[in-house]
C-alpha cells in the first residue's frame, strides 16, 4: 500500500514538474515577445523624436522672443521629399524623411531650434555667428543632398534629395516680422 502511494506521489509529481517546465516555456516566450514589442516602441519612439521638427508658429514665436542679433537662421529646401512619396508611396516618403530628419538633426547643434516651414522647407536657429552658419550651410549642402537608401516591402529604392541652403544673418535692427517675411521669400523662392 505505501509502494502504491508513493508511486502515486512520484507519477502527480512528475505532473507538476512537467506542467512548471510547460509553463516556464510559456512565459520565456511571452517575455521574449514582450522584448520585442518594447525594442521595437522604442525604436519608434526614437525616431518620432528625432524626426520631431517645430511648427512655424513655433518657429515664428521664438524668432517674436529672440533679439534679434543673437542668432543666424539656416534655411534649407529639400526637393525630392513629395516626389518619393510620389513616385515610391507613402511609406518611402516617411522613411526618406526620417533619414533626412535624423541627417540634418545630427549636422546642427543640438541648441539649435529646428523647424519644418513647409512640405519641403525647414529652418533651423542657430545661436553663431554668420562665418559658422556659412560653414553648416556649407556642410548640410553637401553632406545631406543625394540619394537616400529605402527599404520598402523588402526592396531597396534610392530617393534623391536636392538641398539648398541659404542663410540669413539677423542684424540688431531687424524687426521680427521683416525675418520671417525673409525666410519664406527664400523658401518660396526655392520652390
Amino acid at each position: 500500500m505505501i509502494s502504491t502511494v508513493a508511486d502515486s506521489i512520484e507519477t502527480s509529481l512528475e505532473q507538476v514538474r512537467k506542467q512548471h517546465q510547460l509553463t516556464t516555456s510559456q512565459f520565456l516566450v511571452e517575455i521574449h515577445m514582450l522584448h520585442k514589442r518594447i525594442d521595437t516602441l522604442e525604436a519608434a519612439a526614437s525616431m518620432k523624436e528625432v524626426t520631431r521638427f517645430a511648427t512655424r508658429e513655433e518657429l515664428s514665436e521664438r524668432i517674436r522672443a529672440t533679439p534679434a542679433g543673437q542668432y543666424c537662421l539656416l534655411l534649407v529646401g529639400a526637393r525630392g521629399l513629395r516626389r518619393a512619396e510620389v513616385h515610391f508611396g507613402k511609406d518611402a516618403g516617411e522613411e526618406l524623411f526620417g533619414a533626412f530628419a535624423k541627417r540634418l538633426r545630427n549636422s546642427l547643434p543640438t541648441s539649435s531650434m529646428i523647424a519644418r516651414w513647409g512640405s519641403e522647407e525647414f529652418a533651423a536657429i542657430l545661436v553663431a555667428k554668420k562665418s559658422e552658419a556659412m560653414a553648416s550651410a556649407k556642410w548640410v549642402t553637401e553632406h545631406l543632398s543625394g540619394a537616400y537608401s529605402c527599404l520598402i516591402a523588402g526592396r531597396a529604392v534610392r530617393p534623391v534629395l536636392q538641398i539648398t541652403v541659404g542663410v540669413i544673418d539677423t542684424a540688431a535692427q531687424d524687426t521680427a516680422e521683416r525675418i520671417i517675411e525673409r525666410i519664406g521669400l527664400f523658401l518660396v523662392g526655392q520652390t
